[in-house]
């Protein structure tokens, strides 16, 4: 048994040691104010943030897990294309003196990457957001008149994320 866990060890370090560490921060929706990591192997890459929104009397989380494909076109200072799919699935939770709400969704988006240099560069993505489940705990009656969700089934979603190659 022992054997089989070095084997697991070998091989998955063989495949990180091939790929290529990115840290970034952005904003954008549903992502909010964010900062990710994300491993890169060729064209692919996987991708992890957490979010938040400094509001007063508004406390937000957001949680994302991202696989970006790139495609098209070149870059002088990069072998990964600037063109890229973006799919992942997320969760945002808000909460007020008068609620929480809990928010599950899958999202697409299509981007594009602007390398300032071999480090350094700007990404900006757009699509749309699937909500996949909604939960609201009502901690006491809200004074509002009018009722305002953030979320519908489908809604816009759209970042710009500042990145870094380690």
């Amino acid at each position: 048994m022992r054997i089989l866990y070095i084997l697991c060890f070998l091989a998955t370090a063989t495949c990180f040691g091939q790929e290529k560490f990115n840290v970034a921060v952005g904003f954008g929706a549903p992502d909010l104010l964010n900062a990710s990591a994300r491993y890169q192997l060729n064209q692919v890459q996987i991708g992890f943030s957490i979010g938040t929104m400094p509001f007063r009397r508004y406390n937000s989380l957001s949680l994302s897990g991202d696989v970006f494909y790139h495609f098209g076109g070149s870059s002088n200072y990069s072998e990964r294309r600037p063109w890229y799919g973006r799919i992942g699935a997320g969760y945002l939770k808000g909460e007020t003196d008068e609620s929480i709400d809990k928010y599950y969704f899958l999202t697409t988006r299509i981007g594009r990457d602007f390398n300032i240099s071999k480090k350094m560069g700007i990404a900006i993505d757009i699509g749309i957001a699937i909500e996949l489940d909604h939960e609201e705990v009502v901690k006491k009656p809200s004074n509002d008149f009018i009722e305002f969700s953030y979320f519908e089934v489908l809604y816009p979603s759209l970042g710009i994320t500042l990145f870094y190659r380690l």
